[in-house]
């Protein structure tokens, strides 16, 4: 009798399995990803100086907390706000925006507003604090 005849064989373990699976688990994740740009906002932060405001040559938006927005003490809808101050942008480019938030407003409800505006007023958009 010999002894290799009494030693088992263990079964080989095919790793050709585990490739497809790993494989399969990176193209999903490939595929699940997102490569979108995240959209921002771009704020600049500039000297605290007080400015007169001049509501002839700039639209002064107050946003309040119950969603109101008056537009040169006019009040009106956000849509209605937009279109006004493309019309204005529309006769004058450089037509100065001001968006006055009421204390303690809700950033989501600001950047709503900003975003909204920064379309149609581009980079002629400065926030105003109560002191100005």
């Amino acid at each position: 009798m010999k002894i290799t005849e009494n030693i088992r064989q263990r079964p080989l373990i095919s790793l050709t399995p585990l490739v497809d699976v790993v494989f399969i688990l990176l193209v999903f994740f490939m595929l699940a990803s997102s490569f979108v740009e995240w959209k921002f906002i771009e704020l600049g932060v500039g000297e605290a100086e007080p400015l007169p405001i001049n509501l002839a040559q700039q639209s002064l938006i107050m946003v309040d907390f119950d969603e109101q927005y008056t537009l040169n003490e006019e009040l009106l809808p956000l849509a209605a706000i937009v279109t006004a101050v493309k019309e204005q942008v529309r006769q004058q480019l450089d037509h100065p925006v001001l968006i006055k938030p009421t204390k303690d407003l809700p950033l989501q409800q600001l950047v709503r507003v900003l975003d909204a505006l920064s379309e149609v007023a581009g980079p002629n958009i400065s926030l105003v604090n109560d002191e100005t």
